[in-house]
C-alpha cells in the first residue's frame, strides 16, 4: 500500500504540478482581465462625470477648471482606449460566449476616444480663450460662441466618425449595460448635430446678436396669459438688457405702470384718447382703441412686430434709445427654465419651482395681495430678478436648458424681433417672428386669438383645445376651439375677478373674451360661431377689418364659471397653390392640444422634406 501511495505521489507531482500552474495562470489572467474591465468602466464613468464639471466650468468662465476637467476627460478616454487594446482583450474576444460583449466595450471606448481626442482639445482652447475676461460685466458669458466657427466643423466630423463606429457595432447578444450607453451617446450626437449645424450656418448673424460688432439693446417682455391677449397676455413687466461682445447685463426691470402713469403723461401724452402709432383704417377697425395707448394692450394683435413698434414708440416719447431687438416670453417659459436651473428662493424663504411657478406668477399673488399693485410689483420683480440671477449663476446643464427653450418655442411661448434684417430673417425661418404674412407662399396661416375684456386675471383658469377640418371640394376649412372655465368660488381677489363685469351686471367670475378669427390673405370668412357677440355696448361690440392683408372678425364671448363653450369659423380659401398650413392660437396658461383632420391634406402643400401639411402649431 505504501509503495502504491509513493507512486501516486510521484504521478501527482509530475502531472498535477503543470496542471496547477495552468489553473493558476488562467485564474491570474481572468483576474487581470476583470481588473482591466473595472478600470475601463471607472475611466468611462469618470470621464462622463468630468464632462458635467467641464460644462459648469465653461459656463462660469473658470479657465483652470476647464483645463483640469478637459485634460482629465481626454486622459481617461485615452487610457480606456489603450486598455482594451491589451492582448488580454484579444484573448477574451476569442471566447464565443464573451466575444460580442468584449468587442462592444471596445466600440464604446473607440467612440469616447474619437469624440474626446478630436473635439475636446480645440474646444478647450476656444473656451479658455473665451473665458475669464468678461469685460467687467455680471451677465451670462456668451463669448465661446464668438469663436465657434473654427471648432464646429471639427466637432461635427468627430460626431460623424463616432456615429459610423456605433452603426457598425455588432449588437448580437450584447448586454444592455453596454449597448445602452452607446445608444445614449448616439442620441446625444443626433440632438446636438442639428443645433451645431444651425449655429455654423448662421454664425455671422448670431455673432451680431451677441454684440460682436457693437453693443445691442434688447427688451424681454413677460406676457401674462392670466389676463389673456392675442400673443399671450398683458405685458406687465419687461427687462432691458445690454449685450456687448458676448456679455449680457440687465439694465432695468420696467413695468407698465411705470411707463404709462409716470413717463408719458409728464411729456404731454394723452393715454386715453391718443395713439402711439398710426395704423391702416382697416386694421384700426378690428381692434379696440386701447390697443395703441396702453402697454398691457400692445399685444392685442397677433402680429408681434406691431407690439414691438408700439413699445419702440414709447422709447421715443420717453427720450430713450430704441431697442435693437425684442423678445417675448411668459411665466410658463420661466417654469420650463426652472426645470433646468432648479428652484429659486425668495427673501421670505418662499420657494418658486417648475411646478408652482405658473400659479405664483399668475394667480396666488392676487389672492395674497388683493388690489395692492405696489406689493405685487415688488413680488413679481423679486422673482424676475432672482430668475435672472439664477440664469447668470450658470449652475445648470446646457442640454437640459436647451431642451426647455426648444419646448417653449414649440409651444409658441417665445417671440423674437430684430431691427437687423438678417436676424429678423433668422427669426422668421425658425417660426419665432410671430408675424401675419402678406401672402400664402411660405405658409397658409389661420388663427383664433383671445383678448380679455374683463380686466382681471380670470384666464389662469381657462383651458382650451383646437381642431381643424376641411372640405377639399368646397375649398373650405373650419377651425374650432373648445373652451372651459375652471374657476371656483374660492377665488375672491378683486384683482383676479372681472372689474368691467361690475358695471355690466355680469357675474365677477364670468370671462368676457374678445375672440378674433383670422383668415389667410385672399381668404374669406363665411361664418362664425357665435355668429354675433354675446354682449354689445358702446365699447364692447363685434368688429371686422384686416391686419397685414389677413381678413378678420371679432366676436364677444361670455364664459361663465364652470362652463364649456365652443367657438369656430369657416373660411373659403383663396385659389391657387397654398403653402403649408400654419395653425395659430393664443398661448394660454395651460397646454393646448391641436389636431388636424386628414381631409385637409389635399389643400395645402407639405413643408420641404415632410409629408405633413402642418408647418407649425404656434401656441
Amino acid at each position: 500500500m505504501q509503495k502504491w501511495r509513493r507512486q501516486a505521489s510521484v504521478v501527482a507531482a509530475i502531472v498535477g504540478g503543470p496542471l496547477s500552474v495552468v489553473v493558476v495562470a488562467l485564474a491570474v489572467t481572468a483576474g487581470a482581465f476583470a481588473w482591466q474591465a473595472i478600470q475601463v468602466r471607472d475611466d468611462l464613468e469618470g470621464a462622463l462625470d468630468q464632462a458635467k464639471v467641464l460644462v459648469r466650468a465653461a459656463a462660469g468662465g473658470d479657465v483652470d477648471g476647464i483645463q483640469r476637467s478637459g485634460a482629465d476627460i481626454v486622459a481617461r478616454a485615452q487610457r480606456a482606449h489603450d486598455t482594451v487594446q491589451n492582448p488580454l482583450w484579444d484573448l477574451a474576444a476569442q471566447i464565443p460566449a464573451a466575444r460580442t460583449n468584449v468587442l462592444a466595450v471596445r466600440t464604446v471606448t473607440d467612440i469616447a476616444h474619437t469624440i474626446t481626442s478630436q473635439s475636446l482639445p480645440p474646444m478647450m482652447t476656444m473656451m479658455s480663450a473665451s473665458s475669464g475676461d468678461t469685460g467687467g460685466g455680471s451677465g451670462i458669458n456668451l463669448r465661446p460662441f464668438l469663436h465657434a466657427g473654427a471648432v464646429i466643423p471639427t466637432v461635427l466630423a468627430s460626431f460623424d466618425e463616432a456615429s459610423r463606429i456605433a452603426t457598425n457595432m455588432d449588437r448580437t447578444g450584447v448586454l444592455p449595460q453596454i449597448s445602452a450607453p452607446v445608444d445614449q451617446l448616439v442620441g446625444l450626437m443626433q440632438q446636438a448635430t442639428p443645433v451645431l449645424t444651425t449655429v455654423e450656418a448662421h454664425l455671422p448673424e448670431l455673432l451680431r446678436a451677441a454684440g460682436a460688432e457693437r453693443p445691442m439693446l434688447y427688451q424681454v417682455m413677460i406676457q401674462t396669459p392670466a389676463e389673456i391677449r392675442a400673443t399671450g397676455g398683458g405685458v406687465a413687466q419687461w427687462l432691458v438688457l445690454r449685450v456687448d461682445d458676448g456679455n449680457v447685463d440687465m439694465l432695468s426691470l420696467d413695468t407698465g405702470t411705470d411707463l404709462m402713469y409716470v413717463d408719458l403723461p409728464s411729456r404731454g401724452f394723452d393715454t386715453v384718447n391718443g395713439s402711439l402709432i398710426r395704423l391702416p383704417a382697416e386694421t384700426r377697425k378690428l381692434y379696440p382703441p386701447e390697443l395703441t395707448n396702453w402697454s398691457s394692450n400692445f399685444t392685442m394683435t397677433p402680429d408681434f412686430p406691431t407690439a414691438v413698434e408700439l413699445f419702440q414708440a414709447t422709447r421715443t416719447w420717453t427720450d430713450k434709445p430704441k431697442f435693437d431687438g425684442a423678445f417675448s416670453i411668459d411665466p410658463i417659459v420661466l417654469a420650463h427654465l426652472l426645470e433646468a436651473t432648479g428652484p429659486i428662493t425668495l427673501a421670505s424663504g418662499e420657494t418658486v419651482d417648475a411646478q408652482n411657478a405658473g400659479a405664483k406668477l399668475m394667480s396666488e399673488p392676487y389672492e395674497r395681495y388683493g388690489i395692492d399693485n405696489a406689493a405685487m410689483d415688488r413680488y413679481f420683480s423679486e422673482i424676475s430678478a432672482a430668475m435672472f440671477s439664477k440664469l447668470t449663476g450658470r449652475q445648470w446643464d446646457i442640454a437640459t436648458m436647451w431642451g426647455q427653450i426648444v419646448r417653449s418655442a414649440e409651444e409658441g411661448r417665445i417671440y423674437a424681433w430684430f431691427d437687423d434684417q438678417g436676424l429678423e430673417d433668422l427669426a422668421h425661418q425658425y417660426g419665432l417672428d410671430g408675424t401675419l404674412p402678406e401672402d400664402n407662399v411660405d405658409a397658409t396661416q389661420l388663427g383664433i386669438y383671445f383678448n380679455d375684456y374683463s380686466i382681471g386675471k380670470l384666464q389662469f383658469h381657462l383651458t382650451y383645445s383646437q381642431h381643424a377640418t376641411c372640405n377639399a371640394d368646397d375649398r373650405t376649412i373650419t377651425v374650432s376651439m373648445d373652451l372651459h372655465s375652471s374657476i371656483t368660488d374660492a377665488i375672491t381677489s378683486g384683482y383676479t375677478l372681472g372689474l368691467r363685469n361690475i358695471e355690466r351686471g355680469i357675474d365677477l367670475r364670468t370671462m368676457m373674451l374678445d375672440v378674433l378669427f383670422f383668415a389667410p390673405p385672399g381668404g374669406r370668412i363665411l361664418s362664425t360661431d357665435p355668429d354675433e357677440g354675446d354682449r354689445w355696448d358702446s365699447t364692447f361690440h363685434d368688429r371686422s377689418g384686416s391686419d397685414h392683408s389677413s381678413p378678420a372678425v371679432s366676436r364677444t364671448l361670455l364664459l361663465p364659471e364652470g362652463q364649456t363653450r365652443t367657438v369656430s369659423y369657416t373660411v373659403k380659401l383663396p385659389d391657387g397653390e397654398l403653402g403649408p398650413l400654419e395653425l395659430r392660437h393664443t398661448p394660454g396658461a395651460n397646454d393646448t392640444a391641436v389636431t388636424i383632420d386628414a381631409n385637409c391634406a389635399p389643400l395645402f402643400r407639405s413643408p420641404e422634406g415632410s409629408d405633413n401639411i402642418l408647418l407649425s402649431k404656434i401656441g
